[in-house]
């Protein structure tokens, strides 16, 4: 038993001993003046993209996120193109089009698109 408690006091001042703190202070401008941002960093949070959609039938169609969450609805006429603009998340990579009861991914490969329903 002696054995046990020496083992487990020698082992806590062993951990106790072993761990210190990192002494890591970031550098933090002063003033805005002071911060160092390149020329090219684009500093918006959204990007404007145009889809444009065709369909066989009209019905309504839906563009949400990948959680399912609606950003715009609307009705397309049958064979009428029509031209949607939205504002998005500049994190987001597609989009899920549901139309007719189907969902699509779109992967949002530029600011100009195009979809058509069969």
């Amino acid at each position: 038993m002696k054995k046990l408690v020496l083992f487990s006091v020698l082992l806590s001042v062993i951990a106790l001993t072993s761990c210190r703190k990192d002494r890591f202070e970031p550098t933090t401008p002063g003033s805005m003046e002071e911060l160092k941002v390149p020329a090219n960093f684009d500093w918006k949070t959204t990007k404007d993209y145009t889809i444009t959609f065709t369909a066989a039938s009209a019905g309504m169609i839906e563009v949400a996120n990948s959680n399912g969450i609606a950003y715009q609805r609307a009705f397309l006429a049958a064979g009428t193109p029509y031209a949607m603009k939205l504002t998005l998340p500049t994190f987001e990579k597609s989009v899920k089009l549901k139309f007719q009861g189907k969902t699509v991914d779109l992967n949002l490969t530029g600011t100009n698109l195009s979809y058509q329903f069969n």
